[in-house]
């Protein structure tokens, strides 16, 4: 083989290993003394779809998986002579790589396998300063027009620059102008090319609901260049996919001024109200092999403009405005 060609097979092979979108698990294979085992098998099983991943362990008893889609995973490790050993909770993080150790025993005549309940994972690559929001944390925690990437990671402000009447606004990291982040969204470019912001720029209509959001992370400082141009941080943002099993989701939330106090600088409360609800359902299409997953989100919402005059009157204009979004992916 040519020595050009070999080098761009090189480099392509590396490109996709940096891939920002996804996550690694890399480690060895020992035996009970601590030698390094050549030519064992290591599989990989994703839980939810069942797809397996395979590789044997090098000259040095090390392995590697990556481009790995975040999620749960088993792995087994096993050799001739040897008895296996499995590995049943690994979780592969967004951008996050991971170590795992196997250590073998000599089979007796009786072969047994070894299960160990929890391995332990060690970051080797702990150089990016940053921060990882997982599907309980989007779930669970309280989010203002439930807006995902909203102030759910440390040094994160709201850029008060780019708060207007049509817009919440940008998110600042470090103080840094928000249109100097970057948004990636299943390792894809997700900027507004035209004003450096997120699509949607942080009005209607937006394009993400936070139910087909599987985890982000928000890298502010020393990422690795495969997350591409920014100046302040880049949010890498990975939607969730079906699985073996049928599941969904739905939900409704409402604001009504009814509830709320009155404005203390007026002497009316004007109604207003917003109302957002959706749902998602995933499963298979063909199971171990193609799944789908799918999601609706609509937000309608009534708030009134008030204008107030120097004599003390006041004129209330009604505004609506319909909002919807349609996320869904395979």
């Amino acid at each position: 083989m040519p020595r050009f060609v070999r080098i761009v097979l090189l480099l392509a092979a590396t490109a996709l290993a940096q891939d920002g979108s996804t996550g690694a698990i890399r480690g060895s294979v020992f035996d009970s003394t601590g030698g390094r085992i050549h030519g064992a098998s290591v599989a990989l099983v994703n839980t939810a779809t069942s797809i397996r991943y395979g590789v044997i362990t090098d000259s040095e008893g090390r392995f590697a998986f990556d481009l790995l889609p975040p999620g749960e995973y088993s792995a087994r490790a096993e050799v001739a002579g040897m008895s296996p050993q499995i590995a049943p909770n690994l979780r592969v993080e967004l951008g996050g790589t991971s170590e795992l150790e196997f250590r073998l025993a000599v089979a007796g005549t009786k072969e047994i396998v070894t299960v160990s309940g929890e391995q332990p994972l060690v970051e080797t690559q702990p150089s990016a300063v940053s921060s990882l929001i997982d599907e309980r944390a989007i779930t669970e925690l309280p989010l203002n027009g439930r807006r995902y990437t909203a102030l759910l990671t440390p040094g994160v402000t709201q850029d008060p620059r780019g708060l207007t009447s049509g817009s919440n606004g940008d998110l600042a990291f470090g103080g840094i102008r928000g249109y100097q982040s970057s948004y990636l969204v299943d390792g894809g470019d997700n900027n507004n090319a035209f004003f450096s912001q997120a699509r949607g720029r942080y009005r209607a209509p937006y394009q993400f609901s936070n139910e087909v959001v599987q985890e982000f992370r928000v890298s502010s400082n020393t990422y690795g260049a495969e997350l591409g141009r920014a100046g302040g941080a880049v949010v890498n943002v990975v939607t969730k996919s079906g699985s073996n099993q049928i599941h969904g989701t739905n939900f409704y939330f409402l604001r009504d001024s009814a509830f709320a106090a009155r404005n203390p600088f007026m002497n009316f409360k004007p109604h207003d109200q917003q109302q957002q609800f959706g749902m998602t359902l995933g499963g298979p299409i063909r199971r171990n092999r193609v799944f789908f997953f799918a999601g609706f989100d609509q937000h309608i919402f009534h708030i009134p403009a008030v204008v107030r005059f120097l004599n003390g009157g006041s004129v209330v204009t009604p505004l609506a405005t319909l909002n919807s979004a349609f996320p869904w992916g395979l």
